[in-house]
């Protein structure tokens, strides 16, 4: 999304209410038609030896880079060099704009992470659908609902929506490549369901949250004087 439509979406509080309900809602829609006809075939598809051989060691490895750990660590350190740092260096005086963007990017990326974390936490808390992995037949509507253990915390997929919260700031910070920022996340989420830790539905509806938490970020921050948009 460019930024100036981002700005007017986010300065108009009816567009984005019906944005972020449009977006939720054919997620949800997207993600229960998944259930039914492709998750159970998908994770029985990735459990086969050849998939165990070849493929999931591979996906093992790469599936880490949705740890949150990773973009934590990069907004806090964005946020505390660009504050505290970069300021007492006159040669950086000139790029003073660009340093405070990158400051006020930095705080908004850990409250989009914060927010959306949550989130996703409150969901699979609610929802409780059992991992594919902990299935005989991968049979993606088993529940235990309000449950706390990790097994039954499929949906949604953390993983995709610490990606997907990733790839919106950047696309915002750098937007020229936002194919790219995007087409990393999608590659996160694939990983997720190649491992067995989530069905795709699950993938579907943690991207959406990863996007629509990071809107409320941004839309909460607007009230302080760290506002990215």
């Amino acid at each position: 999304m460019a930024a100036y439509n981002l700005n007017a979406l986010l300065n108009d509080k009816r567009k984005f209410r019906h944005h972020l309900l449009l977006v939720t809602v054919l997620a949800l829609a997207l993600a229960g038609s998944v259930a039914v006809l492709f998750d159970q075939s998908v994770a029985l598809y990735f459990n086969t030896p050849e998939m165990h051989q070849f493929i999931r060691p591979l996906a093992r490895e790469v599936t880490n880079i949705g740890l949150s750990e990773h973009y934590f660590t990069i907004c806090i350190l964005t946020w505390i060099f660009c504050a505290y740092v970069a300021p007492r260096f006159a040669k950086l005086k000139k790029y003073s704009a660009s340093v405070d963007y990158f400051r006020r990017w930095g705080l908004n990326f850990l409250v989009a992470l914060l927010v959306s974390g949550a989130m996703t936490h409150v969901v699979k808390f609610l929802v409780g659908r059992q991992r594919p992995h902990k299935s005989p037949s991968f049979d993606p509507f088993v529940f235990d609902h309000i449950t706390t253990h990790w097994h039954w915390h499929s949906f949604s997929s953390g993983h995709s929506q610490v990606m997907f919260t990733t790839a919106t700031m950047f696309c915002i910070a750098f937007p020229k490549y936002k194919w790219l920022w995007l087409a990393i996340a999608v590659m996160a989420c694939a990983t997720r369901v190649i491992i067995q830790d989530h069905f795709i539905s699950d993938t579907i509806f943690g991207a959406c949250v990863g996007y629509v938490g990071t809107l409320l970020a941004l839309k909460w921050m607007q009230r302080s004087k760290n506002a990215l948009i």
